[in-house]
């Protein structure tokens, strides 16, 4: 599809989506947003995707946050419109996708961009990389999921850190707290990527949508409802064509032949 500021390309049944907005460092502006639900949403339907990589044009920046110029157009009244539905459940809709998602975080990852990253499978970033969400600095806060996303992952003690102080981490940082679970040079952070992706892609979808959901649900749940949860999600697995062909395809040590049912 022909975006704005984002370019698509297809590798090896991977969709590659480039936030492409170079003089701005790829910030999100609210047509970012439309094209990337567009995107997605597409993607999700295309059954020759079998998974999509988010990463930034360049080597410097994969999003440095939203456009600062809108919020000054940001009031009461629209922060109940549209436009701020879309920031809520962009990151949400990815998140949720039927498909894995891979944040490939090439150098600057604030606010709205470390939001898109947070609702995606996997994060992986450059050695270049810094992450933050910076919005407390203009005298706001987080508004597309990130201070519920990010103690799910890095705790209280470093999302109140993050989001109060409003200083970005360093990669290093990031790897230790669980904010990115791989660092990879800038040159081998898109062959990863691909790797990942690969990999996730070529899982049995109902195993992928419900292992990703059990996870998911186990900061929700207290310990025997998420396991009631689990077990519940495993016997749907068990009784799919797809959980019958994995069994089958490692008996007669060939590949597996998934069909997402």
């Amino acid at each position: 599809m022909d975006y704005r500021n984002l370019v698509t390309d297809m590798k090896d049944q991977v969709l590659i989506v480039r936030l492409t907005w170079p003089e701005k460092r790829n910030a999100m502006s609210h047509q970012m947003r439309v094209d990337l639900m567009d995107c997605v949403l597409r993607a999700e339907d295309d059954e020759a995707v079998k998974a999509i990589i988010f990463t930034g044009d360049g080597d410097k920046s994969f999003c440095a946050g939203a456009n600062i110029p809108e919020l000054s157009g940001r009031t009461l009244a629209s922060e109940i419109g549209s436009a701020a539905t879309l920031r809520k459940e962009l990151p949400t809709t990815i998140e949720r996708l039927a498909k894995p998602t891979v944040a490939a975080i090439n150098g600057y990852c604030f606010g709205a961009g470390l939001e898109l990253a947070l609702g995606c499978t996997v994060r992986i970033a450059s050695d270049n990389a810094s992450l933050g969400l910076p919005e407390i600095t203009l005298g706001q806060i987080p508004g597309s999921g990130g201070t519920q996303r990010l103690y799910r992952f890095i705790g209280l003690g470093w999302a109140m850190q993050m989001v109060l102080t409003g200083e970005p981490v360093d990669t290093e940082t990031a790897l230790r707290i669980g904010l990115v679970t791989e660092v990879r040079p800038q040159e081998k952070l898109l062959p990863r990527a691909l790797e990942l992706a690969h990999i996730l892609g070529s899982r049995a979808p109902l195993a992928f949508v419900s292992g990703r959901d059990a996870v998911l649900r186990s900061t929700e749940m207290d310990l025997l409802n998420g396991i009631d949860y689990e077990r519940k999600l495993y016997a749907i697995c068990v009784g799919s064509e797809d959980g019958e062909e994995g069994l089958k395809a490692y008996a007669e040590k060939r590949l597996p032949k998934y069909k997402g049912r």
